[in-house]
């Protein structure tokens, strides 16, 4: 096994050992970036300075980051070309290099974070590591490329409305979500000592679910969890009216019976109240008001003008974030209150579960698509995408299972579950209880026991 195949977990301990140094470990992930990523397009920045040997937990650990996080005296650009130096760092990256980690570089992502696929004007598309005519998702998809590639051992990203979940399952890397609140989003906007109320989380990107657990252990010195007896599982695949790739079906179903055979109970079950649609509207109500008080007026009402046409094919996100847009406090305060009831709602049901186990998207991962238009950092795909046949919304089929999620504010892990027909990465949201992360990884390294998982052919290279 090469130094790049190891885990984070086994990483550190050869660091704690004396078996290798930040220094040398840093250099063989700078050499494999330096081969890989002109094809691959996961970083923005690649940070050459001598990485320390510290005797805190991570020992020297370097982990990217998306380059959406202010690190003092580093670049940032938010995936726009005109980067700037960041004068403080994020709490979460603070709190990561107190443990000992240390900077690799930053990971590419889509200007201002604000799409599904990853590219930019500075480094163009970043491709899939197991196709790269395929999208590595969005938006923190630099950094599911560089873990699943063995550019990194681990990658901090953000998720507002499925940022980290869809590119873990497109890739076949794990992500944490960790629940709402746990983590400050501050440092992770333009201005960094803005923050938001709801959705935006913080979270990493690795290839082992013990290596989420090791940097979650870092950030919230969490009581780990002792593995349990039989779980009670519940899973859903029907989002309202909209198809499921038959290829998430099959694998999904695949993975129950697995999970049936080495003796966990796994119900079809779904919280009676949440309505994926209703879920919908009030995130896109709730994410657009909050998101828009940080837009200059102008910019927010040309956007909501712009916006029209794009608003209409995408009934379910678009339509009700631009509605938000218009800054109803009464809407905006009707979708926090169904919100309350909904997470009140949920909570009785994760009473009853260990875990909740959706799809992450309507449709597998798909070639790159550009942009029918582009207005600033706002996006519209007029190309809808297919599943079974049918034509979905781009939008809408790849946020009809992320967002109910966001908006209730609980942990999910994303895993992977095996490959698409077109041999690429399939993965799902294990949803866990409020705070209970460690929980919640205990119960992704049990069930990744029965899925066989072939590696990335990049980490071969």
């Amino acid at each position: 096994m090469t130094v790049h195949q190891l885990t984070a977990v086994q990483a550190c301990k050869h660091l704690q050992q004396g078996k290798t140094s930040p220094h040398r470990l840093k250099q063989h992930l700078l050499n494999r970036i330096s081969q890989l990523d002109p094809d691959l397009g996961a970083f923005i920045y690649q940070d050459h300075i001598q990485a320390n040997t510290p005797s805190s937990p991570l020992a020297g650990l370097p982990i990217s980051f998306k380059d959406q996080f202010h690190i003092e005296g580093f670049p940032c650009s938010f995936g726009l070309p005109q980067t700037t130096v960041s004068k403080v760092t994020a709490p979460v990256a603070a709190k990561l290099f107190q443990q000992g980690a240390s900077l690799l570089g930053k990971t590419s992502l889509p200007p201002l974070a604000m799409d599904f696929q990853t590219s930019n004007k500075i480094r163009g598309f970043c491709n899939n590591p197991w196709h790269q005519d395929y999208t590595s998702g969005g938006s923190s998809g630099g950094g599911a490329t560089a873990v699943a590639s063995g550019m990194s051992f681990v990658d901090i990203g953000t998720d507002l409305a499925g940022s980290l979940r869809i590119p873990a399952s497109f890739c076949g890397v794990y992500s944490l979500l960790p629940s709402e609140g746990a983590l400050t989003n501050k440092g992770i906007f333009i201005k960094p000592d803005v923050s938001l109320p709801h959705f935006a989380r913080p979270g990493p990107l690795a290839r082992h679910p013990e290596d989420l657990a090791l940097i979650w252990q870092s950030l919230k010195d969490d009581d780990k969890v002792e593995p349990g007896g039989r779980l009670h599982l519940a899973f859903w695949q029907q989002a309202e009216d909209l198809p499921l790739d038959t290829d998430i079906c099959n694998l999904m179903n695949q993975a129950i019976k697995q999970w049936q055979e080495a003796g966990h109970h796994c119900h079809q079950s779904k919280p009676e109240q949440l309505s994926f649609v209703d879920a919908w509207q009030a995130y896109g109500r709730i994410m657009g008001y909050e998101t828009s008080g940080l837009m200059n007026p102008f910019i927010r009402w040309l956007t909501i003008l712009s916006g029209k046409s794009s608003s209409h094919r995408s009934p379910h996100f678009l339509a009700n974030v631009m509605q938000g847009y218009r800054r109803n406090k009464l809407e905006y305060q009707q979708a926090l209150t169904m919100r309350e009831n909904l997470v009140k709602h949920c909570q009785t049901f994760f009473q009853q579960y260990d875990a909740w186990i959706l799809p992450v998207t309507c449709c597998t991962a798909f070639k790159h698509i550009s942009p029918s238009s582009e207005n600033g950092p706002n996006r519209d795909y007029k190309i809808p995408l297919a599943v079974n046949g049918m034509e979905l919304n781009y939008l809408d089929a790849l946020t009809a299972y992320t967002t109910p999620i966001s908006l209730i504010g609980h942990p999910v892990v994303t895993m992977p579950i095996g490959l698409d027909s077109n041999g690429l990465p399939v993965g799902l949201q294990l949803i866990g209880q409020m705070n209970g992360e460690a929980k919640l990884l205990q119960i992704a390294e049990e069930l990744s026991n029965y899925i066989e998982m072939p590696a990335c052919p990049a980490m071969l290279e």
